[in-house]
């Protein structure tokens, strides 16, 4: 893999336990009231389109990761879910690849 440098590297953080109703505007206006956030990508059903509970949030770089993960792991139940977001992958993405963290 080819040398990076630091501040170029976004992370990737899977987080579950994401009501099915909210948008990814949604979700990026909440994230960001922490961290910086990239982008958001709910995780959708293939057959149907419909949201499977889940999203990925692309940080710029592991400190704002960091403090989204801080925000939120274990720490908020959002409308509509019974249970506490959780982030429970992450990820560097350099270049066309993840490195798992």
């Amino acid at each position: 893999m080819a040398e990076t440098n630091k501040t170029d590297e976004c992370v990737k953080l899977f987080v579950g336990q994401v009501p099915k109703h909210m948008s990814e505007s949604q979700l990026i206006a909440m994230f960001k009231e922490f961290a910086l956030v990239d982008e958001v990508n709910i995780i959708k059903d293939k057959a149907t389109r419909s949201s499977r509970g889940c999203c990925f949030v692309i940080c710029p770089n592991r400190e704002e990761a960091d403090k989204a993960v801080e925000a939120f792991h274990n720490k908020r139940t959002l409308t509509g879910s019974t249970f506490l977001l959780e982030d429970t992958l992450r990820g560097t993405i350099v270049g066309n690849d993840i490195e798992i963290k």
